[in-house]
Parts: C-alpha cells; sequence; structure tokens
C-alpha cells in the first residue's frame, strides 16, 4: 500500500452526524483507486497515533478523494470535531477486494444501511460512468429520511439513469412513504423480483448484515451471489469457561498477556494496556502485521503470502490462540 500525505480541500455536513471531507495528495498525484475500497487515516489524538480505515466515497473519476464519516468512536469523533479545509493528514492505501470491478456482474443489487451506503454509492457511480445503461437495483436502509447519506444525489442519479431503481426503507416514516420498517423478505420480493438472478453486494452494522444474509438464504440466493463488505465488524466475545486461557508472550519485552480462547491477538493486547497499529479491524488492511509462534487460527490471510504464512506472519486483529503463542511486531 502506498503512504502519503493529503491535504483537505472541502468538507460538507452530509447530515446531522455524517461529514465528508475531499483530499488531494501533497506531493504529485493519488493512487488509483477502485470503487469501494478503504483507506486508512493516521491522527493524532492526546500525543497517541491512531488510525481507522474508511471506505472512500468518491468514484474513480472523480479528482480528488472523499471519505464520508459517522460521528461514532473516538478517532471519528476527532475528525469531525477536528480536521478542517487546509489541514494535512497521513493516509495509507487503497485496499480492499469489495468492488464491483473484482467482483463484476452484469445486473448488481446493493444492499445498504447506514453508514454502509458510503462504497455502494462509489460503485454506483463508476459502474453507470462505465456503463450507462446498467441494470441496477439499490435499497438503503435507515432510520429516517433525516439520515440519508446521499440522498439527493442518489435520486437525481436514478432520474438520470433509467436503469437505476432505488427505494428508500425507513424505520421511522411517514404514512405515505412506501417502504416502512426493516427491511424484510416480502420487501426484497417485491423491490427485486429477480433477485434470484442477479449478485448481491451487502454492506452496513453487523445486525443488518446478519439479519440480510438470513433473508438471502432464506429466499433462495446461491451464496456465490452474495459479496459482503465486512470491515469494521464489532469482534465476537469468546465463549470460555473460568479458568481458561493461554499466555500470550511479547517477544521484544518478555511480558506475558492472558488470552481467552477465541479472543483476538489484537484484543488481548489492548486489554492488557498495549498499543498495536490497527486500522480496518477486521482482517483487510494488513496494519496489524505481526509474526507469531505457536498455535494459532488466522480469520483472515488477506494481504499475507504464501511465504508469510510459511514464517508465521498473521494480522492480529483476525487472528486466535489455540495454546500459548509469542508475538512480534
Amino acid at each position: 500500500m502506498t503512504s502519503l500525505t493529503l491535504r483537505c480541500i472541502g468538507r460538507l455536513a452530509e447530515t446531522h452526524d455524517v461529514t465528508s471531507w475531499q483530499f488531494v495528495a501533497t506531493e504529485g498525484t493519488l493512487p488509483p483507486v477502485l470503487a469501494g475500497q478503504c483507506v486508512t487515516l493516521h491522527t493524532e489524538i492526546d500525543g497517541q497515533t491512531l488510525c481507522r480505515a474508511y471506505t472512500l466515497s468518491s468514484s474513480p473519476q472523480d479528482p480528488c478523494w472523499q471519505v464520508t464519516i459517522k460521528d461514532v468512536g473516538r478517532v471519528s469523533h476527532h475528525l469531525h470535531q477536528r480536521l478542517q479545509v487546509g489541514d494535512e493528514i497521513r493516509a495509507e492505501g487503497p485496499f480492499g477486494d469489495f468492488n464491483l470491478t473484482a467482483l463484476p456482474c452484469e445486473r448488481p443489487l446493493l444492499l445498504s444501511a447506514g453508514s454502509g451506503i458510503t462504497p455502494m454509492w462509489a460503485m454506483l457511480r463508476d459502474e453507470l460512468a462505465r456503463r450507462p445503461d446498467a441494470d441496477i437495483r439499490f435499497i438503503h436502509s435507515a432510520r429516517s429520511s433525516e439520515d440519508v447519506i446521499f440522498a439527493d444525489e442518489l435520486a437525481a442519479l436514478a432520474e438520470a439513469h433509467p436503469g437505476v431503481r432505488h427505494a428508500l426503507v425507513l424505520e421511522q416514516a411517514p404514512e405515505t412513504h412506501p417502504w416502512v420498517g426493516r427491511l424484510s423478505p416480502d420487501m426484497l420480493k417485491e423491490l427485486a423480483p429477480d433477485l434470484l438472478s442477479r449478485h448481491v453486494y451487502l454492506c452496513g452494522p453487523a445486525p443488518y448484515m446478519a439479519a440480510v444474509c438470513a433473508m438471502l438464504v432464506e429466499l433462495g440466493l446461491p451464496a456465490a451471489q452474495l459479496h459482503q463488505e465486512s470491515f469494521g465488524l464489532p469482534e465476537a466475545a469468546p465463549v470460555v469457561t473460568a479458568g481458561d486461557y493461554f499466555w500470550l508472550t511479547l517477544k521484544k519485552s518478555g511480558k506475558k498477556v492472558k488470552i481467552l480462547p477465541g479472543q483476538t491477538l489484537l484484543a488481548a493486547l489492548e486489554g492488557a494496556g498495549e498499543t498495536m497499529m490497527a486500522a480496518c479491524r477486521a482482517g483487510v488492511c494488513g496494519s496489524c502485521r505481526c509474526t507469531t509462534q505457536g498455535d494459532i487460527e488466522r480469520q483472515s490471510v488477506m494481504t499475507l503470502s504464501p511465504q508469510d504464512l510459511e514464517s508465521g506472519v498473521a494480522l492480529a486483529c483476525s487472528c486466535t490462540a489455540r495454546g500459548d503463542v509469542s508475538l512480534d511486531y
């Protein structure tokens, strides 16, 4: 991945708690990007350098990069409070395989909720730039109309491209709104009656994604036709009994940290007060690379080569211990 410094050239409030920033490179040009990919932003909070991965909401045709961020979490809140036009910020990327270029299809169905709309917005615009008459269905879920990101832009794009049909499913809406509540199998069948002949691209909060995946299985969508952006999903709590743990030894200091079965290396380190670079926290960006010795289980091997795997390299955010492990990072 490329490391570069970005300069903010624009800031726009999208909703009451979502803001977009536009960036250019301080030197040279921005690296090529695929619609739906992510970048890692680095910032300093109280003397500590922290990073977070964000999906680009800009398309490859745009002259700048754009990130669209909800004011949730320490890093995101800090950016909302501090990042202004003219400021510079360090970034790495782009990265990620969730995009219509790597996962192409003729007739996509885009399903998103909340800020999960950001990769879909980039993918939709990029696809229409290449195929203006593309047959695309876009179903977005939100709490209310005030929480819909890119609402006006999406409506205008659908108006300009007859092949695009979109629907907003709102939990809180007037009785006149056609899709009130949460997305259901019946809604999916009505909004996309040809669902089983489409490829589905899914992004949103973890509960939404789990519920929609269950619906799609119920409706008979083949697994090969479902593509998910899982980056940012919370870690599941390990199921353990009292007294069950292994030892995680830090090679540089010799410090020993308790790690529970099913707990990630990153979670164990942070729980013990250790600091490690970690951006996406879902095994996508590769920022938490580390070298291990011991019995481990990798939940993601993205960005890792066969040589990495042979030498014990792992992604701490998506690697669990099955016994005592030593770690170097």
